[in-house]
């Protein structure tokens, strides 16, 4: 029975990822568009544009996989198949490390399917989600070695896996830490409480650590995180709209419900709840992390955000109800429920999605191999008043504003905003394209295309703004704004229901 519930909370989560081609996931067209060009170095256009830069970074496993899957399928077949894995991987991650710790197949680690499609998920942080699966993982092989005994290997294995995890996301790599840390400080109490701890058990505990971490140690010093690290806002009173990232999706509705729903259950069988070793332990850390950390750390966005899906993660993974009865047949249907009902809107709103894929894949088909496009949007980023749900997660982030990555995919054009910054990415923008270039940056607003001059906040995510009209073959504008008056210079080529793409007339003689 549980083996049937497990296939079927793997088809509903799947049912999306067979109804469109482009999901409606913030940063996805963007690294979909970095793992194309990635896995065809020899386009005769792209190669013009964009070179592989392979070095030592903490976010390289979905690039890897990537450029190995587009190689052999089609780019939108293969691109859902990673997003697909970014998604399951954390749910996996959180069966595993449950067989680990209670030595058997329980059903409530099933019951994180409610908080896969998640505040992280939609904003589509594929590396970082794909690290806590296997972080998770990790902690659960860890788990195992030692309760056997077996030291040597689970060095062996704890180093490896560090090493793994740290080329998908520096992330998992802190949740391994803490979940070996507890893990590890748990037994030593437990030592300590029976009189039995000594010299060689803390010996033992230290030479692992030193063999888990110090290859770590050195991947971070060869990386260009060692450079230096900048802390954001703090985020204040927004903390606490953080708190529903794990239950976050297109509808506040559906979010709060869920949230709602699962926070009863808890509290309900509050008295039932059996954590797993070191667990508890995790928890508080990752606690104390998310009530200290900022926003952003350095260009990582969502700091915070991320740190409260890890805690409802552990929650999965390291705690087991022990309900029977009336009280778990309750428990197992409002949580079927959920799921279904979650992933049921998600398709709706996935389905709804594919209006605007039509309309942009019509705008930029004048558009092409080679040109060089500008693009623009109507209002900001953190504006979430849409239209379609799709488009945005209500008082979260806009989910649009990369889909002018498909000028890259579908085109083969050049787009300023393709993620291919040297410090994170294992692709460089060749020159002359390098100088017309903001990776990491987002669309413009559209009004500031009519300026005649630019200011020092808007050449900061927009260095190619002066003298654009020379530097582009074309505009296009998303999000449209009440009035699509194009500026000076540009000539309205395509206008659809939610895009128009705008060439830029050559000067006059």
């Amino acid at each position: 029975m549980w083996w049937l519930t497990a296939a079927a909370l793997a088809i509903v989560l799947a049912v999306p990822f067979f109804l469109v081609d482009v999901p409606p996931v913030q940063d996805y067209p963007n690294h979909l568009a970095r793992y194309f060009v990635l896995a065809h170095p020899d386009d005769p256009t792209l190669s013009q544009m964009y070179a592989p830069a392979w070095r030592i970074l903490p976010n390289l496993a979905m690039d890897v996989l990537g450029a190995a899957l587009l190689h052999v399928t089609s780019v939108h077949a293969g691109g859902r198949m990673l997003l697909a894995l970014s998604l399951f991987a954390p749910v996996i991650g959180v069966v595993v490390y449950s067989r680990a710790a209670f030595g058997r197949f329980l059903y409530w680690p099933l019951a994180s399917g409610v908080i896969a499609y998640n505040g992280i998920f939609h904003l589509g942080f594929m590396n970082f989600l794909l690290s806590l699966g296997l972080a998770l993982v990790a902690a659960a092989a860890w788990l195992v070695l030692r309760r056997r005994g077996s030291v040597v290997m689970a060095a062996i294995v704890g180093a490896i896996s560090a090493i793994v995890i740290f080329f998908s996301h520096i992330f998992g790599v802190v949740l391994f830490a803490l979940m070996l840390a507890s893990i590890e400080l748990t037994q030593l109490h437990a030592l300590k409480k029976s009189g039995r701890l000594g010299a060689p058990q803390l010996l033992q505990t230290a030479a692992l650590a030193v063999a888990v971490l110090s290859p770590l140690v050195w991947l971070y010093l060869a990386s260009p995180f060692a450079q230096g690290v900048a802390f954001g806002d703090w985020g204040g009173i927004h903390k606490l709209a953080g708190l529903l990232t794990p239950f976050a999706t297109y509808s506040t509705a559906v979010t709060m419900v869920t949230c709602i729903a699962v926070l009863i259950l808890m509290v309900l069988n509050r008295q039932n709840l059996v954590f797993a070793r070191g667990m508890q332990l995790v928890l508080v850390a990752l606690l104390l992390l998310y009530t200290v950390a900022p926003i952003t750390v350095s260009r990582g966005s969502f700091v915070d955000s991320r740190l409260c899906l890890m805690m409802s993660l552990i929650l999965f993974a390291g705690m087991a109800p022990r309900i029977t009865g009336r009280r778990a047949t309750v428990a197992a249907a409002v949580f079927a429920a959920l799921i279904g009902m979650r992933s049921a809107y998600i398709s709706w709103v996935w389905v709804d999605h594919r209006h605007d894929v039509a309309d942009l894949r019509a705008a930029i088909a004048p558009v092409p191999a080679g040109a060089r496009v500008l693009t623009a949007r109507g209002r900001l980023g953190s504006s979430t008043d849409v239209g379609r749900p799709s488009r945005a997660m209500p008082s979260f982030y806009r989910l649009d504003g990369h889909l002018p990555a498909l000028l890259l995919i579908e085109r083969h054009a050049f787009w300023p905003l393709l993620f291919a910054d040297a410090s994170q990415q294992p692709l460089i923008v060749k020159p002359p394209f390098d100088a017309i270039a903001q990776p990491l940056a987002e669309s413009v607003v559209w009004p500031i295309l009519w300026q005649d001059s630019f200011t020092a906040e808007n050449l900061e995510d927009a260095r190619y703004l002066p003298n654009w009209r020379s530097r582009f073959d074309y505009v296009l504008l998303t999000d449209l704004p009440a009035d699509t008056t194009p500026p000076p210079g540009l000539v309205a080529v395509v206008t659809t229901g939610s895009a128009v793409l705008y060439k830029v007339a050559p000067p006059p003689l």
